[in-house]
């Protein structure tokens, strides 16, 4: 069997995950914030800074932060900056579920110098993917190199903070298990090489069988299974498909699964490797959107991207960041998915800079909040978190008066402390209502 074909099988043949239960060790229910050491100022430069914000987030019942401490984060001083978060957690009081890489192993390949580094490191060279104008694009998720980089600094952060770090640790069955995610935010547009071209068409071969079964599914008349080019806009028209205009939405999604499974098998394989130094180790991952949602970025990101649920099937816990409130549907959908998967879920609704002026000027009040999010992710899911604390782009709740900020997103001392109060009250209104279904 050829080293293609075997990957393409193990991608048919994967499916499910080892259920958890989410109590952080010594802290209850987890309750969680994105939370940002390095990335904006006052952060950036002032530990002062990110130990009063994360005081005041234990304080109003958060328990976990989830933090960037990608291979990209520990190359930067040697340690430095990762080493300074999980210190200062510590202080705090509060733990940290660490995002180790970003969509499916992008920030391993970003740049030369990154390649060569992961080269020196650990002896393999990234391949690069080929965009559909010919061009490299990003690291291919599926490739030996990363899944063995990917891997081997999990077992290294791993080595270095399970024990004396502010690593995140939940009870199951009475033992407290350390919690790391790969990655952050799945996500694969694709590649033209011919190697993913090929496992493509294999894919399709075990889904379909002949090509005249796949033909009448899309809509097509493709000769042979050659004939299939996986960049051919003509048939895989993705924004097309993500405005509801696309002329063969089937072959469309077809697409979309294979890059979704093709995260997950690679995931999955590099959640074995860890687990054969750290066995007891719980696997996180993060999908930006709920399922089933209607809002155009969620659409967009779900068909660009590949992020559909089957790309987070490696994983104990799925980490969904939700755009808002779920509606009924979407309610359901994550139903079927705890119930098929076996996984945990943290659900995690992103903030708005307006939430605080809505909440000064009447428009909600902090009781609505509370019942708005708090509550349903008491209802519906295992974990409870809100995104982000000081993202400083468009989604923080923590004051900022940089002026590059973008206009209508800044947020003043006043509005956050109003946001403050509704989050105290979405945290223990969450674990009251968790702690019931012990």
């Amino acid at each position: 069997m050829t080293r293609v074909a075997a990957i393409v099988l193990t991608v048919i043949a994967s499916a499910g995950a080892h259920p958890a239960t989410i109590q952080v060790a010594g802290s209850g229910p987890l309750t969680g914030v994105y939370f940002f050491t390095h990335w904006w100022e006052p952060w950036k430069s002032s530990d002062q800074a990110i130990l009063q914000d994360l005081k005041k987030l234990r304080a109003l019942g958060f328990n976990t932060i989830f933090l960037d401490h990608q291979w990209s984060q520990m190359i930067d001083g040697d340690w430095r900056l990762i080493d300074r978060g999980h210190r200062l957690a510590r202080e705090a009081g509060v733990q940290i579920l660490p995002w180790l890489g970003t969509k499916a192993g992008l920030d391993l390949g970003t740049t030369a110098q990154r390649r060569e580094l992961v080269k020196r490191m650990y002896g393999d060279e990234l391949r690069m993917g080929r965009g559909r104008d010919g061009n490299p694009n990003r690291t291919l998720p599926w490739d030996e190199a990363v899944i063995e980089a990917s891997a081997r600094y999990c077992v290294d952060y791993l080595d270095r903070y399970k024990k004396s770090g502010a690593l995140l640790h939940v009870t199951v069955d009475g033992k407290d298990r350390p919690v790391i995610a790969p990655t952050v935010e799945l996500d694969w547009e694709g590649s033209c090489d011919a190697e993913t071209e090929q496992m493509f068409r294999l894919w399709l071969r075990a889904r379909y069988g002949t090509i005249q079964k796949l033909n009448e599914a899309w809509g097509t008349s493709i000769p042979d299974w050659a004939g299939i080019r996986i960049c051919d806009e003509g048939i895989f028209d993705l924004q097309g498909h993500a405005e509801g205009k696309a002329r063969h939405p089937r072959a469309v999604e077809d697409h979309v699964e294979f890059r979704a499974q093709m995260m997950d098998i690679s995931l999955g394989e590099i959640s074995r490797r860890i687990r054969e130094r750290h066995p007891d180790v719980l696997i996180a991952t993060e999908l930006p959107y709920q399922f089933g949602s209607q809002h155009p970025h969620a659409i967009g990101y779900r068909i660009g991207q590949g992020a559909n649920p089957s790309s987070a099937r490696h994983a104990d816990i799925l980490v969904l960041r939700a755009t808002g409130p779920l509606t009924e549907e979407e309610i359901r959908l994550l139903h079927e998915y705890r119930r098929d998967s076996g996984q945990k879920v943290i659900l995690t609704y992103r903030t708005y800079p307006e939430w605080g002026r809505d909440l000064i000027a009447g428009k909600t009040t902090a009781l609505e909040m509370v019942r708005t999010y708090g509550e349903q992710a008491a209802r519906v899911a295992d974990g409870f978190g809100l995104y982000s604390w000081n993202e400083m782009v468009d989604c923080h709740v923590a004051p900022g008066s940089d002026p590059s900020y973008a206009a209508g997103f800044q947020v003043t001392a006043e509005e956050s402390e109003a946001v403050v109060g509704a989050m105290e009250e979405m945290a223990r209104r969450f674990t009251q209502e968790a702690m019931k279904k012990r």
